[in-house]
């Protein structure tokens, strides 16, 4: 029954909607939301960086990244702590994972150049919360402050 109704409303023209990203994907992408505007801007840099990221790193096609972008925004939005991300993070990523997720968080913080108090904060605080630990978070930092440097030399 219910599949003839689904099958009437697609004939009718009404489109079949993506099948929606695993909890772990949207966590990872909203604590890279908070990430980019931990510093109270949220500016192209982090926007790109962002996009860059997302579409590489989770192998998905430009407009699936915008699309898991969006359910994280609005997850983001919904939320009033970061446990609820950190907590689906640890549930569903090995330590490697995690870790890698801490040095895309500095590539986000570092998009627009400048490293804010709040931002290099709020990565301490969701490394702890991911149980990374603090030498594995520096060494993620020197990572992507030596990318940057090649790349603008």
């Amino acid at each position: 029954m219910l599949d003839k109704i689904k099958a009437l409303l697609l004939q009718s023209g009404l489109k079949q909607t993506a099948q929606p990203f695993p909890e772990r994907d949207v966590a990872a992408v909203a604590l890279l939301l908070e990430a980019a505007s931990a510093d109270g801007s949220y500016g192209e840099a982090e926007h790109l960086t962002l996009c860059e990221l997302v579409a590489r790193k989770m192998v998905l096609a430009p407009d699936r990244a915008a699309a898991l972008l969006d359910a994280a925004r609005a997850r983001q939005n919904q939320a009033v702590e970061l446990f609820r991300f950190t907590d689906a993070v640890n549930r569903a990523m090995d330590e490697g994972e995690r870790a890698a997720l801490v040095e895309m968080l500095w590539e986000v913080v570092y998009a627009d150049g400048v490293l804010d108090a709040f931002e290099d904060r709020l990565i301490r605080s969701v490394a702890a919360l991911l149980h990374v630990p603090d030498r594995t978070r520096a060494e993620a930092r020197r990572r992507v402050l030596a990318r940057k440097a090649d790349g603008e030399n």
